[in-house]
């Protein structure tokens, strides 16, 4: 699978939905998922990058995606699918 920027927006628009119905704000997942404020910031974003002209998509390693899973209560697969990648 080619990672697209739409892929990322994509997912990074389901993180925060789900992180909204969990009443969590950003940086109670954040620290629950062992990350930083900022890096969550960013994958909601769909930004693999904080600079302004930066046009990267996020790119999660497989260790993030599992600690955000974890921390909202699901696996990846699940994450995935309910970020229709």
């Amino acid at each position: 699978m080619n990672w697209t920027n739409a892929d990322a927006r994509r997912l990074g628009a389901t993180l925060r939905s789900l992180r909204e119905q969990k009443v969590l704000t950003q940086e109670g997942l954040a620290y629950s998922a062992g990350l930083t404020k900022n890096s969550l910031q960013l994958l909601e974003a769909g930004r693999g990058s904080g600079r302004k002209d930066s046009t990267s998509p996020s790119n999660p390693r497989m260790a993030t995606m599992t600690s955000l899973a974890g921390a909202l209560d699901m696996s990846v697969s699940e994450l995935l699918r309910k970020a229709d990648l």
